[in-house]
């Protein structure tokens, strides 16, 4: 089953730590680009959680939030630099003095400096919290990834469709070309009639040339490939891994093939035809660009 690379999740649930809520979304990227937005006190858990989405999601950009209503906080540590305020008191004191400004040096005065008091936290181990914290971060994604699934049946239904234009196409291109050649190989021998000016015609001559116009015009091998590659990209739509890469691929070799034969057609119907091929190519490869 296809995978989109569109999709959005989310999970609450209530731990030890808190409440846990996490969103995560996903969009169109040629590769893998994981952004993650983590509360510091969950900052521990960062490299865990950036394996769990690499499991779910194996192309696209990612963005996940974990935002915690957390029930209790790290311990506030205080700390005095007494020689910053030493030297903040004795700056202090300098300009006043300088400029002969009133006011005292008051402690509010000196505890607005920033090195005077600084401050640090103690974030408790949150390690005992990770099996209650990964279950939530899964559910998140799993909701996105039912979202992707069900927009990827969407498109490979799509494209389905597209295929089946695409393989009568080359069906009717086909069946065109006897009647193609034939319609060359009379063209030829007027041309040479007219050149000859109503002399005979060597029978073994014409013959030769039509057998070289044969072999320019001869599209078999790449109807043969175009038909291959159409059944491998109509098998990889019902795959459960991601083949987005791939089908991008065969799309390129299908293309290269329609162009190939526009290049022999001998006539406007099958040049026609080669056109709406194309034009479907088109259509599905804009498609193809959102799948994982």
């Amino acid at each position: 089953m296809l995978k989109s690379m569109t999709g959005f999740g989310r999970s609450e649930g209530n731990t030890t730590l808190g409440n846990v809520a996490v969103e995560a979304r996903s969009i169109n990227h040629r590769y893998s680009d994981i952004n993650l937005k983590l509360p510091k006190r969950l900052m521990p858990f960062e490299l865990r959680i950036k394996e769990i989405i690499k499991s779910e999601a194996s192309r696209g950009r990612i963005d996940v939030s974990i935002k915690l209503n957390s029930t209790g906080e790290g311990k506030l540590e205080l700390n005095v630099d007494f020689d910053a305020a030493e030297q903040y008191y004795r700056a202090l004191h300098e300009l006043k003095e300088k400029f002969n400004l009133s006011g005292e040096i008051t402690l509010q005065v000196m505890a607005e400096a920033r090195e005077v008091i600084t401050t640090k936290e103690e974030l408790e181990d949150v390690e005992p919290y990770w099996q209650e914290i990964a279950p939530v971060v899964r559910q998140a994604l799993k909701a996105m990834d039912s979202m992707k699934r069900s927009e990827g049946e969407v498109l490979a239904k799509d494209m389905r469709q597209r295929l089946e234009r695409i393989r009568q196409e080359i069906g009717a291109v086909k069946q065109r070309f006897p009647a193609s050649l034939e319609s060359a190989r009379d063209r030829l021998r007027e041309k040479l009639l007219s050149l000859l000016g109503g002399l005979d015609v060597d029978p073994l001559r014409f013959q030769q040339e039509i057998a070289f116009l044969a072999e320019r015009t001869d599209i078999t091998e790449e109807i043969v490939r175009a038909e291959s590659h159409l059944t491998q990209f109509a098998a990889m739509l019902d795959s459960q891994e991601p083949v987005g890469r791939k089908l991008d691929f065969l799309l390129q070799e299908i293309n290269r093939e329609a162009n190939t034969i526009s290049s022999k057609a001998n006539d406007s119907e099958s040049s026609q035809r080669v056109v709406e091929i194309k034009s479907e190519l088109e259509r599905i490869r804009e498609q193809v660009q959102n799948i994982e």
